[in-house]
């Protein structure tokens, strides 16, 4: 994508002056090294950016697992079978409640 809007944006012109900017800084001796460095770099960063990426896609597949989850157990919880008095339990465990003190 950037390479495109990069593609897009500058003319032949741009490019060539460009071009020699960098033949004259990085000498026509160490240019392929250099080249060859920039894409070491460049394939690292893909690298590092594609694993963050899994990550955040594992992490939204496990939120998602978990909203399901809770759901699931909210609808089990509050279920009524016929029998409203049974729809959500008695909770005896409350401090101060008459049944938890």
């Amino acid at each position: 994508m950037l390479l495109a809007f990069l593609f897009d944006s500058a003319g032949f012109g741009e490019w060539f002056v460009l071009l020699a900017v960098v033949i004259v800084a990085v000498g026509p001796k160490n240019l392929p090294s250099a080249a060859r460095k920039l894409g070491q770099w460049y394939a690292r960063f893909r690298r590092h950016a594609e694993g963050f990426k899994r990550q955040l896609m594992e992490l939204d597949q496990e939120m998602a697992r978990s909203a399901a989850e809770a759901t699931r157990e909210a609808d089990d919880f509050f279920r009524i079978d016929g029998d409203e008095s049974t729809a959500v339990p008695a909770r005896t465990d409350i401090p101060g409640s008459p049944d938890g003190d």
